[in-house]
């Protein structure tokens, strides 16, 4: 009798071990789905900033040929207008010196749009993933949480939970 009881007590505690380990792997299957989400979500950001990264360079490539033809255009034209006087060099002389200052103007702002897109690209892969905190911080809080079991949970420092609540105005 006793032996009966102890195998159905045996049975009892394996029967609730498998189902506690069933509802942990689908606690770990949905963590991993937020995961893959972002993961997923990165790299398509990713995949459309190297798209216009090798869209760019195409056209900047043709910019020099188009600068060298130009040049040659105009000291043919400073060739033939030599004899027009002086007033007309003058103009021309200023046009040139406009083009010259709009092609400094034109590579620094090349410059600044690289230095643009790349700190955009680090900003997107750290906007994401304070993104998907954010949100969860939010809404532990609106749950009852405080913001100290918020960053123990979220693994984030109590001052960045505390921050969020505060912009989010809930603090």
């Amino acid at each position: 009798m006793i032996e009966i009881f102890a195998f159905v007590g045996l049975i009892l505690i394996l029967g609730l071990l498998i189902v506690y380990f069933y509802m942990r792997d689908q606690s770990v299957t949905k963590q991993l789905s937020a995961y893959e989400r972002a993961i997923d979500e990165l790299n398509s950001k990713i995949h459309s900033l190297e798209k216009k990264s090798e869209q760019e360079p195409d056209s900047l490539e043709m910019l020099p040929n188009f600068a060298g033809e130009l040049d040659a255009i105009e000291e043919r034209l400073n060739k033939k207008l030599n004899d027009l006087g002086d007033p007309l060099l003058k103009a021309i002389r200023a046009i040139k010196q406009m083009e010259n200052e709009m092609t400094r103007i034109h590579e620094s702002l090349n410059e600044r749009i690289s230095k643009i897109e790349e700190s955009n690209k680090l900003s997107a892969m750290s906007a994401t993933s304070k993104l998907i905190n954010e949100k969860a911080i939010i809404e532990l809080y609106k749950n009852g949480y405080s913001a100290e079991e918020i960053a123990k949970r979220e693994r984030t420092p109590l001052g960045e939970v505390e921050l969020i609540l505060k912009i989010a105005n809930l603090k």
